[in-house]
């Protein structure tokens, strides 16, 4: 497991951590008071041959060294044949283990760490050099054991009592984590690390009524820490406190009027309480405060945008909030632009084409903007002033000719107009420039593949489908298209079965991938699977005639001629509809 907390841990001064020159000096002090003691040899002026004690010592002595320099393949050689005549030596043993670490041979050092333990078991380096060990190694367990017996023999050290969280979190034991940080927490209640750990562990285990005493712990150890108390805000707002939410953020804006973060945070409690008025009132004041600057202003905006486009009751509080900004600032193109695209995430395509348009008259420099108004005209199916912008765009910016082929050839795809937008994007993708734009590459790939649909050169249509895959595998629309038109050749059914299913999973509130699905289960005889697909597929989208037309021809198998007909009639009357 590997998080923030291992880092932490990583960075503390351990003194269980791994080898280092200075304790090579302590191993040998250790090992020159438990040798054997040898008899000084008599006065003499002859040199005198080494005791095998002697010899030992300076063989221990030559590999500590080579330990140290990060020899250590001289060193594992030296420490074994000292191992022959002193196999009981756990500081040998010890030794030994972290040169064959240093080699990466755990298991050989995992044997001789434990050696030096099961000889020595008071010895806390040794014990802590194994419980590295044994995590390294994934045995969290046996590390649980090592680091809860270092715990008991000093109980007022935390040291051990942090890797014995730290171990609980790589065995996926939080609870039990959290019970250690609380425990080292009464040696020191003001240590902010482990009041952080306690706060992630609690944040982690959803216990968020105590992570919000926890939070307030932090925040009385010192002044100024704003993020800490728009933390402790969200805390409140997400257990549904509104009122202490509220007191927060308004605390923190008395303070500091231009907090930007508790401003949102404040605005998002006024969506998510549905208060309305509260929110107005609390956006006019934010306008009135000179410290905010419009970038500011504007980023904030963008994140409800964001916001909006996972949650919809942030869409309309968005677009007020960048009314207000226009208000105040009338002159400015690009925030008509950002409204705009408020305006197709509702979507309002009528609005956003007049935001476009003004942007436009305040910014023409923008080729951004000019591109939103030739798409928006699309989607409206204004071609002719689709066409007028494009024809605009193309001779104010010349050198940008390959985007606008691509938004030219969708232009030609979507007034009907298949063979003239085929042979455009063919060149367009065999350009040199194709290599380098990738994005606007695989946007030539797709509306060809579709013009190739429509030309009925359905393999060709495939082939490029297949293609965008390579490039996007993860292309969930491709994937769908892929799937249909497989579906409609009656080729590679199972295999358009199998891609759909991985859509829909994916997407399972779309419509449209829903009919896919449902139409390849019909193609293949699974009925009664296709019904309840397409049922839902039809409920999501009522208006959708293709998706009654398939529905259609499901009852019909399944001889539910009742419902059978009233389906064609569904299709018949949307059919009629401009």
């Amino acid at each position: 497991m590997r998080s923030r907390i291992v880092e932490l841990r990583a960075s503390r001064n351990n003194r269980y951590a791994f080898s280092s020159l200075w304790l090579g000096v302590v191993f040998f002090a250790l090992f020159f008071l438990s040798a054997c003691a040898s008899l000084k040899p008599p006065f003499s002026g002859r040199p005198v041959p080494d005791s095998l004690a002697e010899a030992s010592k300076r063989e221990f002595v030559l590999a500590s060294l080579q330990s140290a320099k990060g020899e250590y393949r001289g060193a594992v050689e030296r420490y074994r044949r000292i191992l022959t005549t002193q196999p009981s030596n756990a500081t040998i043993h010890y030794a030994l283990s972290k040169a064959l670490t240093g080699l990466g041979a755990l298991d050989s050092a995992r044997l001789h760490s434990e050696k030096s333990v099961s000889l020595n078991p008071g010895n806390t380096f040794y014990s802590g050099f194994l419980a590295a060990l044994s995590h390294q190694q994934g045995d969290y367990s046996r590390a649980i054991d090592l680091y809860q017996q270092l715990a008991a023999a000093e109980p007022g050290n935390a040291e051990p009592l942090f890797s014995l969280a730290i171990e609980y979190l790589a065995a996926d034991q939080s609870e039990k984590a959290l019970a250690v940080f609380q425990k080292m927490l009464t040696l020191d209640p003001k240590n902010e690390t482990t009041l952080a750990q306690m706060l992630l562990m609690e944040m982690k285990l959803a216990h968020y009524q105590e992570a919000i005493g926890t939070l307030i712990m932090l925040i009385e150890q010192g002044d100024g820490k704003e993020k800490l108390r728009i933390s402790l805000g969200e805390l409140y707002l997400q257990t549904r406190q509104y009122d202490f939410a509220s007191k927060t953020f308004r605390a923190i804006l008395r303070d500091n009027p231009a907090s930007v973060p508790a401003w949102l945070a404040l605005f998002e409690l006024s969506v998510q309480t549905g208060n309305h008025s509260v929110f107005l009132d609390d956006l006019n004041r934010f306008f009135t405060i000179n410290q905010v600057t419009l970038p500011q202003k504007t980023e904030l905006a963008k994140l409800f945008l964001v916001r909006a486009s996972t949650e919809s009751s942030f869409l309309d509080p968005a677009i007020v909030m960048i009314g207000e900004i226009i208000r105040r600032h009338p002159g400015n193109g690009r925030l008509y632009a950002l409204r705009g695209i408020a305006q197709m995430q509702k979507p309002d395509t009528a609005a956003a084409l007049i935001d476009f348009r003004k942007a436009l008259l305040l910014d023409p420099g923008s080729i951004e903007i000019w591109e939103e108004v030739v798409t928006v005209s699309l989607i409206q199916k204004e071609f002719s002033s689709a066409a007028e912008a494009l024809y605009k765009v193309k001779k104010r910016f010349p050198a940008m000719s390959f985007r606008l082929k691509v938004l030219e050839g969708e232009l030609f795809f979507q007034r009907g107009k298949f063979k003239r937008a085929a042979l455009l994007l063919e060149k367009v993708i065999q350009s040199k420039k194709a290599q380098k734009e990738k994005n606007l590459t695989l946007q030539a790939y797709s509306t060809l593949a579709l013009c190739y649909d429509s030309l009925g050169f359905r393999d060709k249509s495939v082939h490029l489908y297949e293609i965008i895959l390579a490039l996007e595998p993860d292309n969930i629309l491709m994937m769908n298209n892929l799937a249909y038109l497989l579906t409609l050749q009656g080729k590679e059914l199972a295999r358009a079965k199998a891609i759909a299913l991985k859509v829909v999973a994916r997407e399972p509130a779309n419509a449209g991938y829903l009919d896919t699905l449902g139409w390849v289960l019909f193609r293949m005889g699974e009925y009664e699977e296709s019904r309840k697909v397409l049922e839902k597929a039809a409920e999501l989208d009522p208006r959708e005639a293709e998706i009654a037309d398939h529905l259609a021809k499901v009852y019909e198998q399944l001889g539910n001629l009742e419902h059978a007909l009233e389906m064609k009639e569904r299709v018949r009357k949307l059919k009629m509809k401009p």
